[in-house]
C-alpha cells in the first residue's frame, strides 16, 4: 500500500497499519500469524451476520452459548432462529430496535404501498415549482440498509437481503427504480428471499424497475431485444455455469440422465434458448403513460408487440398463438425449476457463507434440496439451511478453520466496525441540518466502491475476496469508520460513537485504571467478544502488543509511555486523563485511534 493512500489516516495509525496490510491472500490462505482462530460462537456470528455486538441482547456470544450444550446444538438452534424471524401480518420482519429507529420523520416512504410510491415520487416527483422528491425512496433505502445491518437482531436476514439484491441487481438510481425502491426492497426482495424462488422470480419480472433496467419495456417483435432474456438465463436462474456455448443448437443438447434431478430435460441452455425467451418476452412492459398504457407502473401487455409464433425454451414447447400469460409462465417455470438453477443458487449461497471455493458435496446437496422443494413455500429457507448445517467435516460451514478464507467487503467492514465502536446514530435522508452527518457518511462510504444499490451492471457487486483486496476499498472503508469515531467529539457535542463513555463505564473515571495495557486488552476483547486466554485476555498476543504500543507512543515518536503507567497521574509530565486532548499526548484522540487500530487489524478484516 502506497504512502499516499495511507496519508489520510494519521502518522501513528499509519505505522500500525503498514505492518498489518496483507493479512490474507485472495485465495483464502496465508493468514498473518497475528490472526487467531476465534471462539466458535464468534466465528458463526461473524459469518451469518456482522459479528458479535456487546450491546445486543439477541445477536451476541452469550445468546448463542445459551442455545445448547454443544457447538453443534447451538449452531442448529441459532440458524433456525435466524431463518425464522418474527413477521407481522403483512409478512414484514419485526425488529423493535430497528423499527423504532426507522419511525422518525426523516423516513416517510417505508410504509407506503407501491401505488402510493408511484403517485408521490414518480407522478408527482418533480413538480413545477415544487420540491424534487423522486429519489426519496432510494435515498431512504440506502440509509435504512445501514440501520438494519448495524442494529438489527435478524442479522442473517440482512446478509440475505444483500445477497438477493445483488443476485437480482438493478441500479437504485435508475429511472423507475428510484421512486419505487421501497417496494422493490420490501415487496420483491425481502418478502420472498426465504420463500419460493419461482415466486420471487415472478415478482422481479413484474417490477417496472427490472423491466426498465434490462430494456424489456421496449422489447417488441419482430426485432426483439434480448437483454432481459439473457440476464434471466445467465444471472437470475441457470447461470453461466449452465451455458453450453454458441455452437450447439437446441436439438444437439444432451438430456439429463434417468435417475437424476430433472431427468429428460436439456442439461443446459444455448443461445437459441435465450432468443426464444426474448421472443416470449416481447410485449411485456409496464404502464408508463406511453403506447396507450396507463401511467400507473403496473406490468401490462401490448398485444401488437408480441411474437405469436411457436417457441421452445430448455425443451419446453409452446405452439403458435399460445396465450401470452400461459406462454411466459411455462418458460419461467421451466428455467426456475431446472436443476441447473438450483445448482447456480446453491453455489452462490455457499460462496457467500462458506468460502470462494466451497466443497462440491455441499453444493450438490443444497442443489438437490432446492430441486426436491421446487414448489415449497420455504424452498429458499430450506436450501440455505442445508448449506449451513451440512455436516461434511473439513470445509463445511461448521468448520471454524474456514475463518479467514473470506475478506470483509466494504459494507461488512464498515457495519461491523460501527457495531464495534458502539455507534449510536440513525442514518437518515437529508432533510435538515441534523442529517448532515448522514450525508457526510454516505459521501465517504461511496468511495469504497460499494455504495448500496449503486452497481450499474446487472451482475451485482462481486462476492469474491480478490475483488475487494485493493487499496481503494480497504482504505476508504477505514476512513469511513475513522470519520464515524471522530464525529461530534468536539467540546459540548455528543459523539455518535461513544468510545469514551464505554471506556469509563468499564473502568470508571479513576485514572489509575487507565493504563495502555488495560485499555488495549478491554477494547480488543470487547470488540471481538472472546479472548484467547481466560485469565489474561489478549495480553501477550501480537494484536495486543500493537494496539498497546499505539497507545504508548508519544507524539515526539521518541519516547514510549510505560504500558502499565496510569494515564493522567503525572507520569512523563502529563497530568490530564483520557477525556482530555491537551499536548503532548492528546489522550482522547489517542483512545479513539486505538479503537480504530483494532477495527483496522487483520483479525477484524477477515471473517
Amino acid at each position: 500500500m502506497s504512502a499516499e493512500v495511507l496519508s489520510g489516516l494519521g502518522a501513528a495509525r499509519r505505522a500500525v497499519l503498514a505492518g498489518a496490510i496483507g493479512a490474507a491472500r485472495p485465495d483464502g490462505g496465508g493468514l498473518s500469524s497475528s490472526v487467531l482462530t476465534p471462539f466458535y460462537a464468534a466465528y458463526v456470528l461473524g459469518r451469518l451476520g456482522f459479528g458479535h455486538w456487546a450491546h445486543s441482547s439477541f445477536y451476541n456470544i452469550a445468546h448463542f452459548q445459551s442455545l445448547g450444550t454443544t457447538d453443534d446444538e447451538r449452531l442448529v438452534a441459532f440458524v433456525d432462529e435466524q431463518l425464522n424471524p418474527t413477521l407481522d401480518g403483512n409478512g414484514n420482519v419485526v425488529d423493535p430496535d430497528v423499527d423504532a429507529r426507522l419511525a422518525i420523520p426523516q423516513y416517510e416512504t417505508l410504509n407506503k404501498t407501491f401505488d402510493q410510491l408511484w403517485a408521490d415520487y414518480e407522478v408527482n416527483g418533480n413538480p413545477s415549482g415544487g420540491p424534487y422528491v423522486r429519489d426519496y425512496p432510494i435515498r431512504e433505502g440506502e440509509r435504512a440498509v445501514f440501520v438494519r445491518a448495524i442494529y438489527g437482531r435478524w442479522q442473517l436476514v440482512e446478509q440475505l437481503a444483500d445477497f438477493w439484491h445483488n443476485h437480482f441487481n438493478i441500479y437504485g438510481y435508475d429511472r423507475y427504480a428510484a421512486p419505487t425502491w421501497t417496494s422493490w426492497d420490501r415487496d420483491v426482495i425481502r418478502k420472498n428471499m426465504l420463500g419460493n424462488f419461482r415466486t420471487m422470480l415472478q415478482k422481479t419480472f413484474e417490477s417496472p424497475a427490472m423491466l426498465y433496467f434490462l430494456d424489456n419495456y421496449i422489447n417488441r417483435a419482430p426485432s426483439f431485444n434480448e437483454n432481459y432474456a439473457r440476464e434471466i438465463c445467465e444471472l437470475h436462474t441457470l447461470g453461466a455455469i449452465n451455458y453450453l456455448g454458441p455452437e450447439l443448437q437446441q436439438a444437439e443438447v444432451p438430456l439429463i440422465p434417468a435417475g437424476e434431478d430433472g431427468a429428460g430435460q436439456p442439461i443446459g441452455y444455448v443461445d437459441a434458448d435465450v432468443y426464444e425467451m426474448a421472443r416470449a418476452l416481447t410485449g411485456w412492459t409496464f404502464g408508463n403513460g406511453q403506447n396507450d398504457t396507463a401511467y400507473d407502473g403496473h406490468q401490462t401487455f401490448i398485444t401488437a408487440w408480441h411474437d405469436i409464433g411457436q417457441k421452445t425454451v430448455l425443451g419446453a414447447f409452446v405452439p403458435a398463438n399460445t396465450p401470452p400469460a400461459t406462454e411466459i409462465a411455462t418458460f419461467l417455470d421451466r428455467i426456475a425449476k431446472h436443476p441447473g438453477t438450483g445448482r447456480h443458487i446453491a453455489l452462490k449461497l455457499a460462496q457467500r457463507f462458506i468460502g470462494d471455493d466451497p466443497p462440491e458435496a455441499i453444493v450438490d446437496n443444497a442443489a438437490h434440496v432446492f430441486y426436491q422443494n421446487i414448489d415449497a413455500p420455504d424452498q429458499l429457507r430450506q436450501t440455505l439451511r442445508a448449506i449451513l448445517l451440512y455436516d461434511a467435516g473439513a470445509g463445511s460451514f461448521r468448520d471454524v478453520t474456514n475463518f479467514g478464507n473470506k475478506i470483509k467487503r466494504p459494507f461488512e467492514t464498515v457495519v461491523s466496525g460501527l457495531r464495534g465502536a458502539h455507534l449510536d446514530y440513525t442514518f437518515r435522508r437529508n432533510v435538515s441540518d441534523e442529517s448532515a452527518s448522514s450525508d457526510r457518511f454516505m459521501d465517504r462510504f461511496r468511495r469504497t466502491g460499494e455504495r448500496p444499490f449503486d452497481w450499474r451492471a446487472p451482475n451485482g457487486f462481486p462476492d469474491n475476496s480478490a475483488d475487494w483486496m485493493g487499496s481503494t476499498a480497504l482504505v476508504h472503508a477505514w476512513r469511513t469508520i475513522d470519520w464515524a469515531i471522530d464525529e461530534n467529539t468536539g467540546s459540548g457535542q455528543t459523539p455518535i460513537a461513544p468510545v469514551l463513555a464505554v471506556t469509563l463505564a468499564e473502568f470508571s473515571a479513576d485514572p489509575n485504571q487507565h493504563t495502555p495495557n488495560k485499555l488495549a486488552n478491554f477494547w480488543i476483547g470487547h470488540t471481538f467478544g472472546w479472548s484467547p486466554d481466560g485469565a489474561n485476555g489478549w495480553i501477550g498476543t501480537d494484536l495486543h502488543t500493537k494496539v498497546r504500543d499505539f497507545m504508548c507512543r508519544n507524539t515526539d515518536t521518541l519516547n514510549m509511555w510505560p504500558p502499565d503507567a496510569p494515564i493522567g497521574t503525572g507520569s512523563a509530565g502529563n497530568t490530564q486523563g483520557i477525556d482530555t486532548n491537551s499536548s503532548p499526548n492528546y489522550w482522547y484522540n489517542r483512545l479513539r485511534g486505538m479503537v480504530d487500530v483494532i477495527l483496522f487489524s487483520p483479525q477484524f478484516m477477515v471473517r
